[in-house]
């Protein structure tokens, strides 16, 4: 058989229980229950930094932010930056991204379609692009391969129009609703966001030289904020009865519609991961093609009176993870701590492809075959100077960026790395599993262990790099 191909879906802000599987079908996400039945299904997998840039910059160099300097949305990698990504060009295989990927900043002169930056993706190992900026920034005036398709079927000012219902932070200026209220979209779904990406993404596919083997990216823009769910989706939750957030006495009326619509956006993705799929199996490709489906990070969605990221609780740092095809044995439902930072090293393990010398994730294989149980002792996170520790049980947030009150600018986009964190808070998730009950300053031995177990792990995190020497000391000449 040929090297297998590599179909790697990644959603935005998709929090780890709003699936079928964990959720007892609350959430209707019927493809992605079948893939995580043909292969692993990771319930305790945590991605490295509760925001876009900097956790997806981890899984795509494999390094921790104290050594890629990727700390918030505001950093880029830098050019010749390893990636698992130019592993897998070098070794023959064809790159393709399709959708969000975020490595370029966002800001309101940006442009994915320039030169510019498809040097800049090229550098970091990709033939092909077809990105999307997500989530509405094409109100900011930022140009994508999305914007530029509503502009060329005519839709563009109809779909500004329709973002701009919602507030939006760039833009102090306009109102609007907060982005947990949902509105539903109301053009055909081929100029939806979701339904573009997943239509670029199977066009590919169709179309694609079969001679090479490929690694895809397709970068879902959902369920990131505005909730944005599609009528079609949205009549699965319309009527049904929506669970409780946690960790909250009263909520605004609107909060179960928002919960509602993060849900109708999920199970839009998974239709269009089923039609991926599909385009797969019609080829006969699909028994030969590593399939991953994970998340950047989470969404509060009403947790502690929250919706959004930036902050180490469950819902935003505990992602989902589906791998699935060749070396993986098929019904696998593990429990071991896993880090998104494993993803690249992963893949490469798979397919035979050498990983890049800097790359500090631990591949999975020994899991994904069903021979280990265990993974890692301790997960880790960090979030501009914050940091956060998961043993399995105890988990220490050094640091609560969404409580700190410091006037230290966009506290979720810049908050500086080099001063002191933000009030800590400690939980026993064995015990208290939605985190209501802070031990931090109840159990003074527990927190220094943990602290003990934190600096352990930032000690070993951090990359020394061969230096260039200046050559030998030479002593002083005396006259």
């Amino acid at each position: 058989m040929s090297r297998p191909n590599v179909l790697f879906i990644i959603a935005d802000q998709h929090r780890w229980d709003f699936m079928g599987y964990e959720s007892n079908g609350v959430t209707h996400t019927p493809n992605l229950d079948r893939l995580a039945r043909a292969g692993s299904l990771s319930r305790s997998a945590y991605c490295n930094a509760p925001l876009c840039t900097p956790s997806r910059m981890a899984i795509a160099s494999g390094r921790y932010g104290v050594n890629s300097g990727c700390f918030t949305n505001l950093h880029e990698l830098p050019p010749d930056t390893p990636t698992f990504v130019e592993q897998f060009r070098s070794s023959g295989y064809r790159t393709c991204a399709i959708g969000k990927t975020h490595m370029e900043i966002h800001a309101y002169d940006s442009d994915l379609r320039s030169y510019r930056h498809r040097e800049f993706m090229n550098d970091l190992g990709w033939d092909e692009i077809c990105e999307i900026s997500g989530n509405g920034m094409l109100r900011n005036g930022i140009r994508c391969a999305y914007s530029e398709f509503l502009r060329e079927s005519g839709k563009f000012d109809e779909v500004l129009r329709f973002y701009e219902q919602w507030h939006y932070f760039m833009d102090e200026r306009r109102r609007g609703d907060p982005n947990f209220v949902p509105h539903e979209f109301r053009l055909a779904e081929e100029f939806h966001e979701t339904g573009f990406v997943g239509d670029r993404a199977v066009e590919w596919l169709r179309n694609r030289d079969s001679s090479q083997p490929f690694l895809l990216h397709v970068g879902f823009a959902g369920p990131h904020s505005p909730i944005e769910p599609f009528p079609t989706y949205m009549d699965l939750y319309r009527d049904a009865p929506e669970t409780e957030p946690w960790g909250v006495v009263e909520y605004p009326e609107r909060l179960p519609d928002g919960r509602r619509g993060y849900r109708a956006m999920i199970s839009q993705i998974d239709a269009h991961v089923g039609r991926i799929c599909d385009v797969l199996a019609e080829r006969g490709e699909l028994e030969n093609t590593i399939v991953v489906y994970t998340a950047d990070h989470g969404d509060m969605a009403g947790d502690r009176g929250r919706d959004g990221k930036t902050c180490f609780f469950e819902g935003s740092v505990h992602v989902p993870l589906i791998v699935s095809g060749p070396g993986v044995a098929p019904e696998q439902d593990s429990r071991a701590l896993v880090e998104l930072v494993d993803l690249g090293s992963t893949l490469c393990d798979l397919c035979g492809v050498a990983p890049h010398s800097l790359d500090q994730g631990k591949s999975l294989i020994p899991v994904l075959s069903g021979e280990n149980e265990i993974h890692r002792e301790t997960v880790y996170a960090e979030m501009g100077c914050d940091r956060m520790l998961f043993d399995g049980r105890y988990k220490l947030m050094w640091g609560d960026p969404q409580s700190d009150r410091r006037k230290l600018g966009r506290l979720h986009l810049d908050k500086p790395v080099d001063i002191p964190p933000s009030p800590g808070r400690l939980y026993d998730l064995q015990e208290d599993p939605h985190e209501e009950c802070d031990l931090v300053q109840d159990d003074p031995a527990l927190r220094t262990e943990m602290l003990e177990k934190l600096i352990a792990r930032i000690n070993e995190n951090v990359q020394p790099q061969v230096n260039k020497s200046r050559g030998a000391y030479r002593p002083l000449r005396s006259e």
